[in-house]
């Protein structure tokens, strides 16, 4: 079982699954090439599953609490990048547990990307970020250039536009995750 993550497929101009072609930020780039490694232990008789999860979120951790909501506790607003018109591809952390333990059932050489079927923008999530933070209504926008200054190589991800379907995951392995209301359980934190 080794996990990836849906950044490697960059922006992606629409719905995409696990075949899309891979075009990573310089922050997993480096990703590619392991994770071929990891996939051709198939030929040698190997058992490799790599899962995708998109970000994760949940339980008051992960990389939105880390990178977005705690800082904006300390600034009194939430920061985003670009106009919020960009989707995040995410899911919560029970659901992405749920997934690992059905893909150790999976076929050898199997990828699932790990992601809720939300079509969110982070300005759908605003609010939500907002309250989660302790500071509803108040928002900031940045520049990439900005965004890279602050929180360093992150940025280029968290500004991805990114929609990535976990279709393949619940049909090969009868992954079925609830339906969420995103923006409620982020605002609870």
């Amino acid at each position: 079982m080794h996990t990836g993550g849906t950044w490697v497929y960059g922006s992606t101009a629409g719905v995409v699954d696990e075949s899309a072609p891979l075009a990573p930020p310089p922050l997993v780039a480096w990703r590619q090439q392991n994770e071929k490694q990891v996939l051709d232990r198939v030929a040698a008789g190997g058992h490799p599953v790599l899962v995708m999860p998109g970000v994760v979120y949940g339980a008051g951790a992960g990389l939105v609490e880390q990178f977005v909501i705690a800082p904006a506790r300390d600034r009194g607003s939430v920061r985003y990048i670009g106009d919020g018109t960009n989707h995040w591809s995410l899911v919560h952390v029970d659901d992405i547990a749920e997934l690992y333990a059905l893909a150790l059932g999976a076929p050898a050489g199997g990828v699932y990307a790990g992601v809720g079927e939300y079509r969110l923008t982070v300005a759908d999530l605003l609010p939500a970020l907002c309250a989660a933070a302790g500071c509803p209504g108040r928002t900031e926008s940045m520049s990439l250039a900005d965004a890279r200054a602050e929180l360093g190589p992150i940025a280029d991800a968290f500004a991805l536009d990114q929609q990535v379907s976990g279709a393949r995951a619940r049909t090969e392995l009868g992954w079925n995750p609830p339906e969420r209301d995103v923006p409620a359980e982020l605002a609870r934190g």
